[in-house]
């Protein structure tokens, strides 16, 4: 073989590695993994989001079959939260708007308390809230990445220029009473489900980016039906300065907090 012919047979031989390495990607990479290695980088991804920014955007619809006297029968209302998060220990720090007030709210591992944003005394909604110990608006919680990561064969992934996203749903109804807080909680106003409802729907979608694996955004979109209720729920939420080292500081006067049963957020 010739000179020529040699380099000739060298050049189609890199040019054929070279296409390689790009329409597979690095090893590592998001070009060159499986499915099932995506769903993995995805959830372990949410798994060790430590601290950052995120904003809530949720919208909440329900109707009361048989209210009470003095309850609201119907409920309508876009509900937002904007604020900074750190985890292990928990800390959440931000202003939540229900569509009518603003409130300062703070949230650790076992404790929730809120204030209108013009008050300076911080109440504690504790042990309202301990039937809910898995509401709060984080996004998504860990227990709901531990519970994904046994349904990972019901778990779609779609894909995007620059970031992919995992697709879970479910209509179980069983499922949802029993799972259904943890499932949902992170999105704090998504649906209560019960082991009564007669119609459950839950469709969690988790984007991840393709560079580096960053936790971009969490969505919800929810239905409930039960005897008592029907809920219909969308839930959005941003993240930024993901793992950055943002620090969540104890609001003064937690520690003095009155305690409320009832009422609240």
């Amino acid at each position: 073989m010739t000179g020529y012919k040699k380099r000739t047979v060298i050049l189609i031989i890199g040019l054929i590695a070279l296409l390689g390495l790009v329409g597979c990607g690095k090893k590592g990479e998001y070009g060159s993994l499986s499915e099932e290695e995506k769903i993995d980088k995805g959830l372990d991804a949410f798994e060790h989001l430590k601290n950052g920014k995120i904003e809530m955007k949720n919208h909440l619809k329900y109707e009361l079959k048989s209210p009470q006297e003095g309850q609201q029968s119907k409920f309508d209302a876009t509900l937002t939260f904007k604020g900074d998060f750190e985890e292990s220990p928990d800390h959440l720090l931000g202003v939540y708007y229900d569509g009518k007030n603003k409130n300062d709210f703070y949230h650790d591992a076992i404790s929730h308390y809120s204030k209108n944003v013009n008050d300076s005394e911080w109440v504690n909604y504790t042990e309202k809230s301990k039937r809910l110990r898995y509401h709060k608006p984080i996004g998504i919680n860990r227990e709901a990445i531990e519970f994904l990561k046994t349904k990972k064969k019901d778990i779609k992934v779609t894909d995007d220029k620059d970031s992919f996203t995992l697709v879970y749903e479910t209509d179980d109804v069983k499922l949802l009473g029993a799972n259904g807080d943890i499932l949902v909680g992170g999105s704090y106003n998504g649906p209560i489900y019960t082991d009564n409802d007669t119609n459950d729907k839950v469709k969690i979608e988790l984007t991840v980016s393709k560079k580096g694996f960053k936790p971009m955004s969490v969505k919800y979109t929810c239905e409930q039906e039960s005897p008592q209720i029907t809920v219909n729920f969308k839930g959005s939420f941003k993240y930024s300065k993901q793992n950055s080292g943002v620090r969540v500081e104890v609001p003064s006067g937690i520690s003095s907090a009155a305690s409320k049963q009832k009422g609240g957020l």
